[in-house]
């Protein structure tokens, strides 16, 4: 039994051998150097853009008080997102830097907030000083390039991803599949040995001794 238990052990181990010397034999399909944090991507452009913003007083821009209040509605909203939102979506993407995952939704986020910065770009070219003007088409530009550099860095990750899954797949996929395990062989216990009762012989009835009369002496 156990030489049985012993070979059906090596069946089971070899599979996993055999992967795991597949896969150590392929070099590795990703760059070895740590992905960059998204946070150490984003930064000089989000100190950028939060001086400009921090020159904005479009209580004093010459236009019409809709279009203030637009600017300042967008305004608003942009500094709501650099201070409670994507804080968050950074701390999740910077703890696993090579997931696409993790990454996307911050990427989602500069998105959004470049679009939002287009509209207050606009408003502020029609009715900002130069000087604020200038800030904003500064931040505007820094947010630009800092959204294609994200995008490609999200792409890179996925298809690193993808690769490895392909290549892991593909390892599972030579691995020979498992011999047959033969149906175990019942043990069936010995049933234990009956000793043999041995019997004793009667004994023979004993036969009273005959008493002999006693002769009376002759006078």
């Amino acid at each position: 039994m156990v030489l049985k238990a012993s070979l059906l052990l090596l069946s089971l181990s070899a599979p996993a051998t055999v992967l795991m010397a597949q896969t150590s034999s392929v070099p590795p399909t990703s760059s070895p150097s740590r992905p960059p944090l998204a946070s150490a991507t984003l930064q000089p452009s989000l100190d950028i853009l939060r001086q400009a913003l921090s020159q904005m007083a479009i209580d004093k821009w010459k236009a019409s008080p809709a279009i203030r209040d637009e600017a300042d509605s967008n305004l608003r909203s942009v500094q709501h997102d650099l201070q409670s939102t994507l804080p968050t979506l950074l701390t999740t993407a910077d703890a696993e830097p090579a997931s696409a995952a993790k990454a996307l939704p911050v990427y989602r986020n500069v998105e959004a907030l470049y679009d939002v910065m287009l509209r207050l770009d606009a408003a502020g070219r029609l009715a900002a000083p130069a000087g604020q003007i200038s800030a904003l088409d500064q931040a505007l530009a820094s947010l630009s390039d800092v959204r294609h550099t994200l995008g490609d860095q999200v792409q890179m990750d996925a298809e690193a991803q993808e690769a490895r899954a392909t290549h892991l797949q593909t390892a599972l996929n030579a691995v020979p599949p498992l011999p047959a395990a033969s149906a175990p062989v019942p043990c069936t216990p010995t049933p234990p040995v009956r000793k043999k009762r041995v019997t004793k012989p009667a004994s023979k009835p004993t036969t009273p001794a005959t008493s002999t009369p006693a002769t009376t002496p002759a006078h």
